[in-house]
């Protein structure tokens, strides 16, 4: 007798699950550097922040991953253009700095004039009739040395030296220590109408101060400032007239 083979029983393993995959990543992109860009292309106030705009959108237009494009077109032309105008107003800029630099430097002169306060100014804002000290002047001789700044004070007080005259030096070009040094020649010349007396006769002796390259280029330097002294002791007074 024969038996049909019993029902397969329950199965103890699972079919395998099918293959899992992750959902696809979004693309990268560029949003965060593009609409950076854009801000600070138009930030015209603050120097060199079109430029960094500039670049940051050209940066964003060659990856290809910041949309809207026009938004980056856009950037590199407020960046350019923001830029060019930042390089044309630098001229201004300085020109402005200086002149503010020179009205306060002539104001603190002005005042101490008025008070009669030893003050520190720096030569280029003597002017004739002024009298001040600057020792290491007096010292050096011939040899040539650079003042930043003298002491100006009431003439009459004991001083080191008088300006007798001011004279301005042409040009827009800084001509050189000979130029000036031949325009120094007009001290000794307006010398005589100033003491009554040669120089070449006179106890007296002449300093005078001249811009550098550096006030020349900053400060709009053209002042050559004539004195006087004695070349042995301060004075009292005016040399005016005096003839010796």
């Amino acid at each position: 007798m024969s038996y049909p083979p019993p029902p397969p029983g329950p199965s103890s393993y699972y079919d395998p699950p099918g293959p899992y995959t992750s959902p696809a990543a979004p693309p990268s992109t560029d949003k965060g550097l593009g609409w950076t860009g854009l801000g600070l292309a138009l930030v015209v106030c603050v120097p060199c922040l079109p430029l960094v705009g500039f670049v940051l959108a050209i940066i964003a237009l060659a990856r290809r991953r910041f949309q809207p494009r026009w938004v980056a077109a856009l950037t590199l032309v407020l960046g350019l253009g923001a830029t060019a105008l930042q390089v044309a107003l630098v001229p201004s800029l300085l020109d402005a700095v200086r002149d503010g630099v020179n009205d306060s430097l002539d104001d603190s002169a002005d005042r101490a004039r008025r008070s009669g306060d030893p003050t520190e100014i720096p030569p280029l804002k003597l002017r004739a009739g002024d009298c001040f000290n600057d020792p290491a002047a007096r010292r050096a001789g011939t040899e040539q040395i650079e003042a930043s700044t003298v002491t100006l004070l009431p003439c009459t007080s004991d001083h080191d030296l008088e300006v007798y005259a001011s004279l301005r030096i042409p040009g827009d070009k800084f001509p050189g220590q000979a130029a000036i040094d031949k325009r120094a020649g007009e001290c000794l010349k307006r010398f005589r109408g100033f003491v009554g007396k040669p120089y070449g006769r006179s106890r007296f002796e002449v300093i005078y101060y001249f811009p550098s390259k550096r006030s020349w280029k900053l400060l709009d330097d053209r002042t050559l400032t004539c004195a006087i002294g004695h070349p042995d002791h301060r004075v009292t007074g005016t040399l005016r007239d005096k003839r010796r």
